[in-house]
């Protein structure tokens, strides 16, 4: 049994591919489905955000099953394989775990710590449950996942006054304007980042907020919040030119800001600068509005020389969280293997135990004489027997090694005693995945 993690992210690819790969809520369920029809695939779940695309596969063939996914991002991206490959990572079993567990932690996030990650990922979970991709082993990878994520904000100073996507913007605009106060932002969308950066915007300065989203209630939701102004969409380009800051977080497929727009609100601004920052991925605002006269326009890669400054004071606490996610990786490792091993132990145990019934039966013959504290003595000595000489075998199969090795004894074992595994393993997953999508749907 393998867990495989393949996907890209901030640091190995650009915000133009990851925009390419973001996938929405509504296709999900699809993607998932087809790729546990797979046969090297048995369990499935996909995590993607603004700085990640990662799929989380439980395989006993990892290379047909990276192979599997790596096709999946090729034609998701409309690229060709090698163009795509270039920028994804591939890990197995102990580095995937790890990885999982890092990410879950906000140790691998373009914000180092930010809390935002961990509900991303329980949602993929979620996800995967709901698609039926999600079995036993998946179940139990993120219920570790999450506890290693725990352990790691409260024993360790990582989640302490991590800073976010949104206050990154709000240094950035400090850098352009100097003062923020008195300046009018205006933000295109109304979710979670967007309510994040109106807390940073409003507590340094900013006066006037206009929020403009697709459904008008929850604009006028969150302007309420804020003393602020609701729009709808269609109205962005009448209040575009009174928009100091613009931060733009809609979740939209398409540009929903376009130059001719913004070139229009500069004329208005008669040249006032513009700060534009678009944390959506794909992404919301047009890249060639960048190249308007005072139109300062960022993506959510630009943020990353922001970011960097943040990074160097928590390194040491993101060591402390590390070794907890080492901790944690090995306890899970451990149950995963015990899970592959268990099977064959009992499968064996079973057998064993069979044939010496069986020479029990035939050696009774010889002990019509024997009263039956003398049987009893001979049953003893043929358990004791079987015990001892099968206890270094089942010992060594419980604590396999998670690499070749172990699939080496574990195929050795199940010829020498001739058991008719993988079948008997598989269906005893099969099983296990079973009854627990029955009491997630229950």
């Amino acid at each position: 049994m393998r867990i495989c993690h393949i996907g890209l992210n901030h640091k190995t690819a650009p915000v133009e591919l990851r925009e390419r790969l973001a996938v929405s809520e509504d296709e999900i369920a699809d993607i998932l489905q087809q790729r546990v029809q797979c046969p090297a695939i048995r369990e499935a779940a996909l995590l993607s955000t603004c700085n990640r695309v990662e799929m989380t596969v439980v395989t006993h063939d990892p290379d047909a099953a990276i192979a599997t996914v790596h096709e999946w991002f090729a034609a998701k991206a409309g690229m060709d394989m090698e163009d795509v490959c270039e920028h994804l990572y591939s890990y197995n079993t102990d580095d995937a775990i790890k990885h999982l567990f890092s990410v879950a932690s906000g140790l691998d996030s373009l914000v180092l710590g930010e809390p935002q990650i961990l509900g991303q990922v329980k949602a993929s979970y979620e996800h995967a449950l709901a698609a039926g991709s999600a079995g036993h082993v998946l179940h139990r990878l993120y219920q570790s996942t999450f506890a290693a994520a725990k352990r790691a904000r409260s024993e360790t100073g990582i989640g302490k006054q991590a800073v976010n996507i949104s206050s990154c913007a709000v240094e950035l605009a400090r850098h352009i304007f100097g003062d923020l106060a008195g300046k009018t932002v205006l933000l295109m969308g109304a979710g979670e980042m967007a309510e994040l950066a109106a807390r940073h915007l409003r507590g340094n300065g900013c006066t006037d907020i206009l929020v403009a989203n697709r459904t008008l209630k929850r604009a006028r939701n969150l302007a309420m919040e804020f003393e602020g102004h609701a729009l709808t969409m269609d109205q962005l380009t009448d209040y575009l030119d009174a928009a100091d800051i613009v931060l733009s977080s809609t979740g939209a497929s398409t540009f929903v800001l376009l130059p001719d727009a913004v070139e229009a609100a500069m004329k208005k601004r008669r040249s006032k600068p513009m700060f534009l920052v678009d944390i959506a991925v794909p992404r919301d605002i047009d890249p060639r509005i960048g190249d308007i006269d005072g139109a300062y326009l960022y993506d959510i890669d630009d943020l990353q020389q922001v970011v960097q400054g943040n990074v160097e004071h928590r390194e040491q606490e993101a060591q402390l969280a590390g070794n907890i996610i080492a901790e944690e990786s090995i306890q899970f490792q451990r149950w995963l293997k015990s899970l592959e091993s268990v099977p064959l132990i009992r499968s064996i145990q079973q057998q064993m135990e069979t044939r010496r019934r069986e020479e029990m039966e035939k050696a009774l013959r010889y002990m019509k004489d024997f009263d039956t504290s003398q049987i009893e003595a001979v049953e003893r000595f043929s358990k004791a027997l079987m015990k001892r000489y099968m206890h270094p075998t089942l010992s060594t199969l419980k604590k396999l090694p998670d690499d070749i090795e172990g699939d080496l004894l574990m195929g050795a074992a199940t010829r020498l005693f001739d058991i008719e595994s993988p079948s008997n393993e598989s269906d005893s997953i099969k099983s296990l995945r079973k009854g627990h999508n029955e009491h997630s749907s229950g």
